[in-house]
């Protein structure tokens, strides 16, 4: 049975915690393996932290399968009566970094078969700042069900299916309950201290010339403005915000987006981005992805979107950075990697 070597055959997409380059760690929401392989049945050995995680199985483009890791270290067959020829997966973290963090230990072919050099990725690259929005949380729940991370989906968010209609790479930074300046329950603790470690704040530095984003997209501002805020602090802590990020991507267009499940930060965030205009920034945008519409959308859980809102809201973004960037647009998601 040939041995598997993520070095070798994967491709990683996100920030992984690479410590260890046999055993990459994800924690961020679709931090994705990629691989390509010949052979009828493949496995995977893989530890979870708390047993909540789960991951979207990409068969040769098509999503064919999620699964629910258990906590502790598991075997898991991935992939059963696959055709001949050459194939190509893709293992997507689909649960948010609050649900747990995944160590890639192991893929192996039980049954026979090789491991190629993975697929490719994209030339674009993009990086989402979000809350649970941008995580894909209660997306397939209906409104009045109980949480539970099995129908949460970070794969089919407006945020990966925006980047896949943009044919880009992308990693997503995001926290459930959490704002730029505060969180939903008002304590001072926003996305901007998380920027700079490999997993968040309070880890390893991360590498930033391992990834150079062409395009950031944030959406932060729904749990800020859910409970008493000051305008001003909100404002500075987001251009102080955009201000890093750009430090680490200098040449980096930068969209401001505004929904879904509320818009009274809008004002707040067009101050954000006339302060960058008027400083000679054409590159800073305001984003207005509108509101949940109920009655034609559905809602997910606990007032989130669903996937009908989250299709719409990626059509809208990715339709408006086509227009500013020039980059071209698929109509629908394109096959990540190809």
């Amino acid at each position: 049975m040939e041995k598997f070597s993520f070095s070798k055959n994967a491709r990683l997409m996100g920030r992984f915690d690479c410590r260890e380059p046999e055993k990459p760690v994800a924690a961020w929401v679709n931090s994705a393996v990629f691989l390509t392989f010949e052979g009828e049945e493949l496995w995977m050995r893989a530890e979870d932290s708390d047993g909540q995680d789960y991951v979207e199985i990409i068969l040769d483009g098509i999503a064919r399968n999620w699964i629910g890791l258990e906590k502790g270290t598991h075997d898991y067959r991935i992939e059963a009566n696959v055709p001949e020829g050459i194939h190509t997966l893709e293992i997507h973290k689909k649960t948010e970094l609050l649900m747990g963090r995944i160590t890639f230990l192991d893929f192996y072919l039980p049954k026979g078969g090789r491991f190629l050099e993975p697929p490719r990725g994209n030339s674009l690259k993009l990086e989402y700042f979000g809350d649970s929005i941008t995580n894909g949380c209660g997306i397939g729940h209906p409104h009045e069900a109980e949480h539970t991370p099995s129908l949460d989906n970070g794969y089919m968010s407006y945020a990966a299916l925006s980047a896949r209609m943009l044919s880009a790479d992308y990693h997503t930074i995001a926290i459930s309950g959490i704002g730029v300046l505060q969180d939903a329950m008002g304590n001072i603790n926003g996305l901007p201290v998380h920027f700079h470690g490999v997993q968040g704040y309070g880890t390893p530095d991360w590498d930033f010339s391992q990834y150079i984003a062409d395009g950031v997209i944030i959406n932060l501002g729904q749990n800020d403005y859910s409970t008493p805020i000051s305008d001003d602090r909100y404002v500075e802590e987001y251009v102080a915000f955009i201000e890093d990020i750009l430090r680490q991507y200098p040449n980096a267009y930068v969209f401001c987006c505004v929904g879904t499940m509320n818009d009274n930060y809008l004002p707040s965030v067009q101050w954000v981005t006339e302060h960058f205009r008027n400083a000679g920034n054409e590159k800073v945008f305001l984003v207005d992805l509108g509101l949940i519409l109920p009655e034609v959308e559905g809602w997910g859980s606990g007032a989130h979107p669903g996937y009908q809102t989250h299709y719409r809201m990626a059509q809208d973004l990715a339709a408006f950075i086509s227009e500013k960037t020039g980059w071209p647009l698929r109509k629908r998601p394109g096959r990540t990697g190809r």
